[in-house]
């Protein structure tokens, strides 16, 4: 096929090709398979054990899930948590269990899964969904460091508030929840509540 041929077949198929590109819309939102990252704070409202008191930390994390439906979220996660407790602070007061008599900050590792229920949407100036207020609940397992803080292995769990603003972006999101976290174990339980912002990509 000659050059002057080949421009007028491109010519002639170009109209057909961009009414095709038109037709298929993307989506404004997307959903499907998504991955958030987790960073804020948390502050316990009172520790078990000798010298409890109150205590401020950080906490971060990741999180991946899948929307069930549009206002429906299963998510895993994997968090973790710094604490700044008093210096005397001792969460184990058996010295069988605790022969160093560890004392202080704490640090603990959250692997567990959780659902996120959105009730209430609020829509754009065009009509698409983009705002999003959201209930959660979740749970799972513990591990706590050092030895003799808290106990070294327990489970979580976790409930809250927040909303989720899906940007012009399609893949993107941003969103802050506010929850109550309780740590719980053999030797005791903690309880706290904790600000998460969080960015969240969707594929």
């Amino acid at each position: 096929m000659s050059r002057i041929g080949a421009l007028i077949l491109a010519a002639w198929m170009l109209p057909a090709w961009a009414g095709a590109q038109a037709g298929a819309k993307l989506a404004d939102v997307e959903r499907g398979f998504w991955a958030a990252s987790h960073v804020g704070a948390v502050y316990y409202l009172d520790l078990p054990g000798e010298n409890p008191g109150s205590a401020f930390g950080s906490l971060i994390g990741l999180e991946v899930g899948y929307d069930l439906l549009d206002e429906l979220q299963f998510g895993l996660l994997a968090w973790g948590q710094s604490v700044g407790a008093p210096a005397d602070y001792r969460g184990i007061t058996d010295d069988r269990l605790d022969p160093k008599r560890t004392r202080g900050d704490f640090q603990t590792m959250m692997f567990g899964a959780g659902l996120r229920w959105s009730p209430i949407r609020l829509a754009d100036v065009n009509g698409v969904d983009r705002t999003y207020f959201f209930v959660r609940a979740g749970g799972g397992a513990t591990i706590s460091r050092p030895k003799g803080i808290l106990d070294e292995e327990g489970f979580f769990a976790l409930g809250g508030l927040g909303v989720e603003y899906f940007t012009q972006l399609r893949h993107f999101s941003v969103g802050v929840e506010l929850d109550w976290l309780g740590l719980f174990g053999d030797l005791g339980q903690a309880h706290a509540i904790t600000l998460l912002p969080h960015l969240k990509y969707t594929f």
